[in-house]
């Protein structure tokens, strides 16, 4: 996947946006997110899991599940 320029867009250059929606797992959690990388999203559902779901460390399904949901904005 790329973490860099996609595209021009109105003479400028367009970023690749990666985006999360915690709902998108069936969660009643309203928090999303966009970032320009996929390590930096990753790293901040991370904290989201810990801090608002309890989740110290993401269970191999979870994570699964979270890498599945992550997609281009």
């Amino acid at each position: 996947m790329s973490n860099g320029p996609i595209g021009v867009r109105n003479g400028g250059v367009r970023l690749t946006q990666f985006a999360f929606e915690c709902r998108s797992l069936g969660n009643p959690c309203e928090w999303a997110l966009r970032t320009p990388t996929r390590e930096e999203i990753v790293e901040r559902i991370r904290v989201h899991a810990r801090c608002a779901h309890n989740l110290p460390d993401l269970p191999a399904d979870v994570a699964r599940r979270v890498d599945a949901a992550i997609h281009i904005a």
